[in-house]
């Protein structure tokens, strides 16, 4: 008897474990995920199935083929039912099928720098660990111009910050959209650090830009992206002049609790992931470099800053709460708040592209070669 007790136990601590290091997996890991569809082409129109996703307002991108390298831009929503959507297909890369096949439906409006200017560079950013970070740049109009940094968040690619990056370039300003070690795109890593250790990848970026001739440089985070410059500011608070968060995660603990609850979760797992995350010994088997500090990877109560921040975010973000955007802001007297319309994580761009623009228009016209006084 006292065997299967003991065998009992031991298998629910193993079930326990697994469930853990996914959880905590769930948090760090690295490997993409992109949300796929089954679609097909109808007339002129593409076919889905219908989503608060695909039924979103905007233009989005459709990434298809065999190993997803064709792109689609898709419109409107020209009609729905109980169960499809139909919208509008604006240009496409490829042909597009009327028998169904699998697609990854993502903000990504457009498929190449190319798009925003044929001039593009490709060049790479050298790390002060000797490895060497891919990234794109965007020659502005003049080289007294500041620079704009565009940091992507996790699990996903520099696509993400054409968006900001369009509207640079509409400003006149030099873009240089970089990568991360663990980003999509980026230098191999075995898991996120959420910003605890990438900060010092943006710090380098920042340096690059300075070595070019960049009298000021800005910086725009998406998501995950904004813990780099966070922690960067944490570690050198006048590295850069200026700043603005889109769909900021600025408040680890939170988003994991958050996360749990949406999972339909008991509370306590919320706990359990992130005294995993911050073990030496439960962190090691998740990949992690080092254990997290969860306090510091909470901005708002763990960091003042002096740059003036701008934070675009909507209510309709269901991966990080808006409550935890207000709370940053409020924490922060130069921060400012720009809601959009309701949309989907990191879609703000999309759903309501003339407030975006509108926003970071405005931050970028009063771009000046003098660093800001603080």
């Amino acid at each position: 008897m006292i065997a299967i007790v003991v065998a009992a136990v031991a298998a629910l601590g193993a079930v326990a474990a697994s469930m853990l290091r996914l959880l905590g997996w769930r948090v760090v890991g690295v490997e993409p995920r992109r949300k796929t569809v089954t679609v097909r082409r109808v007339g002129d129109d593409i076919e889905m199935p219908k989503s608060a996703l695909t039924l979103a307002a905007g233009n989005y991108g459709l990434w298809f083929g065999e190993h997803f390298e064709r792109h689609a831009l898709i419109g409107p929503v020209a009609g729905s039912d109980e169960h499809r959507v139909i919208r509008r297909v604006l240009k496409t890369t490829a042909p597009i099928s009327t028998e169904p096949f699998e697609a990854q439906w993502t903000g990504h409006v457009m498929s190449r720098p190319a798009e925003i200017d044929p001039d593009w560079e490709d060049i790479k950013v050298p790390l002060r660990d000797g490895t060497l970070a891919p990234a794109w740049l965007f020659r502005g109009d003049s080289p007294d111009a500041p620079w704009v940094i565009h940091v992507q968040g996790i699990r996903t690619s520099r696509l993400v910050t054409l968006r900001s990056v369009e509207v640079a370039q509409s400003a006149g300003l030099t873009s240089l959209a970089i990568t991360y070690r663990g980003s999509g795109d980026g230098p191999a890593a075995s898991a996120s650090t959420l910003g605890q250790r990438e900060w010092s990848d943006l710090a380098d970026a920042v340096a690059y830009a300075r070595s070019r001739g960049a009298a000021a440089v800005y910086v725009v985070a998406w998501s995950m992206g904004a813990g780099l410059a966070l922690e960067l500011l944490r570690h050198q608070p006048d590295a850069f002049d200026r700043l603005v968060l889109i769909a900021p995660a600025t408040n680890w603990p939170q988003i994991i609790r958050h996360g749990v609850r949406a999972a339909g979760l008991p509370e306590f797992a919320a706990t359990a992931v992130t005294w995993a995350l911050g073990s030496r010994v439960a962190g090691r088997v998740m990949g992690l470099p080092a254990p997290l500090d969860f306090d510091r990877l909470a901005w708002g109560r763990s960091l003042k800053t002096n740059v003036p921040v701008i934070v675009v975010h909507s209510r309709g973000d269901e991966e990080i709460p808006f409550q935890i955007t207000s709370d940053f802001v409020a924490a922060h007297p130069k921060a400012t708040l720009v809601e959009t319309a309701a949309a989907p994580h990191g879609w703000e761009a999309n759903v309501d592209p003339e407030v975006f623009r509108s926003a970071l228009m405005s931050w970028f016209a009063s771009h000046t070669t003098a660093r800001l006084a603080p």
